[in-house]
């Protein structure tokens, strides 16, 4: 029988099998040249692939990690933030924006659901 490896965050999502040979590849320690000479270069071609001349950082963590790193870097105990939440996402941005302090304003819709232009508006004029 042939076992299909495939990888579940958020998958599932089927691996081709070049992708399932260069995981397999030997690992460059992070803090060799080799290392650094790649890093580098993903870099500079993760500019040209989003479109920017701009410097592009890449987070070694899940999403939540990216979202944590923005909410620690942009905001500061007390900011009032809006959180725009439909779901698990807009859940996730309200502990957060909390967790860091700041007063945390919340527009709500069921899951799913989409928020009205004049609703955002509202509550931003507030």
């Amino acid at each position: 029988m042939i076992r299909k490896t495939r990888l579940f965050t958020p998958g599932p999502t089927p691996l081709l099998p070049a992708a399932q040979f260069a995981m397999a590849a030997a690992d460059i320690h992070h803090r060799t040249p080799e290392f650094r000479a790649l890093f580098l270069r993903v870099l500079e071609q993760l500019k040209a692939f989003v479109g920017t001349k701009n410097d592009v950082l890449l987070l070694a963590s899940s999403g939540t990690g990216a979202m944590e790193a923005a909410v620690s870097n942009l905001t500061s105990p007390g900011d009032r933030v809006l959180v725009l939440s439909a779901g698990k996402f807009g859940e996730r941005w309200e502990a957060l924006a909390k967790a860091f302090g700041c007063a945390v304003d919340v527009v709500k819709v069921p899951y799913g659901q989409t928020f009205s232009l004049d609703e955002v508006r509202k509550a931003l004029k507030a």
